[in-house]
């Protein structure tokens, strides 16, 4: 006989344990669907974030974009997949999205949040698309000094100076072209030894976000790879907890905004339709609830909040 206190469960408790399992195994099981490289190569591709510090000799600066670069390849694959990439191409697209954000090797994020944060507060563009439509004037080449003058009088009132360093980090933004192509052909020795190939459309695909002009002439794979990457890569930073609070002055990261944020990309023309269309439906089955959480610094145990799993629930 049942103590008097014993509750049978409901059903309504019966039907939400089954979904939190189903959800809690898919979870497990989405790690298994990310790598086309072996392990060992993939964390040695990762380890080039990290740069010496010439400041400090013997020093290595982590890099702050790695644990960024290997969630969204992990979602970029998952979303690549779903479209139907063949594994030639989903070969290559680990390898770029790996590498995607090599251009901003050594940042520290104090320093670079400071610099872009004052811009934004004093209304300054702060990524070199928006610098060039908003002064047609400006070369592309001239873009970090430009840039360098229009912030130079809100750095000397927070006491900010004009160090090599803090030109350099200008320059991950305002040059990320230069910097990126740069530590690419420092890195390609070690990425040959590693039996892997920089193909010629790789930077074109890595550099979209910043350059989509660049896409201009390309193959239609070509391009569809480039927008995988930015809407990938761009939800992994609207969920991300550390970026969010270093530098994009966020409390909270919610489904919501995030999709609201990544529609601008559609409305800009830099993410199709289709693609966007595939990452909802990836977020609002699950699938990449393991991620989310992982970029929210959230234990994998733990559920999403009820505005994201009602979020989820609508399909939206």
């Amino acid at each position: 006989m049942r103590p008097s206190h014993f509750i049978m469960p409901t059903q309504s408790y019966k039907h939400k344990r089954q979904a939190e399992e189903a959800r809690e195994a898919k979870e497990a099981n989405q790690d298994k669907r990310f790598a086309v490289m072996e392990d060992h190569t993939r964390a040695a591709v990762l380890a080039m974030y990290d740069v010496l510090d010439s400041q400090h000799p013997g020093h290595v600066i982590p890099g702050y974009d790695r644990d960024h670069a290997e969630r969204t390849t992990r979602v970029v694959l998952t979303v690549a997949r779903a479209l139907g990439m063949s594994e030639t191409r989903l070969a290559d697209l680990e390898l770029i999205a790996l590498l995607h954000d090599l251009g901003r090797a050594g940042m520290d994020p104090k320093l670079f949040g400071a610099i872009f944060g004052l811009a934004q507060e004093r209304g300054l563009p702060v990524r070199i698309r928006e610098l060039l439509t908003r002064y047609p004037e400006v070369a592309e080449e001239q873009a970090p000094a430009y840039f360098l003058d229009l912030i130079s009088p809100a750095l000397h009132e927070q006491g900010l100076e004009t160090t090599e360093q803090l030109r350099d980090h200008i320059a991950m933004r305002m040059n990320f072209k230069g910097r990126l192509r740069g530590l690419l052909k420092e890195r390609e020795p070690e990425l040959r030894a590693l039996g892997l190939e920089l193909k010629p459309f790789m930077e074109t695909v890595m550099l979209y976000y910043y350059y989509p002009e660049g896409m201009e002439t390309a193959d239609e794979d070509v391009r569809l790879m480039g927008m995988i990457l930015v809407a990938c890569e761009n939800f992994e930073a609207f969920n991300n907890w550390r970026r969010g609070r270093d530098y994009y002055g966020r409390a909270k990261e919610r489904l919501s905004d995030v999709f609201e944020a990544l529609a601008k990309f559609e409305a800009d023309g830099l993410v199709s339709s289709v693609v966007m269309a595939t990452l909802r439906r990836l977020t609002t089955s699950g699938d990449l609830d393991a991620i989310i959480k992982e970029s929210r610094g959230v234990s994998p145990g733990s559920p999403l909040p009820d505005e994201d799993l009602a979020f989820q629930r609508s399909g939206r």
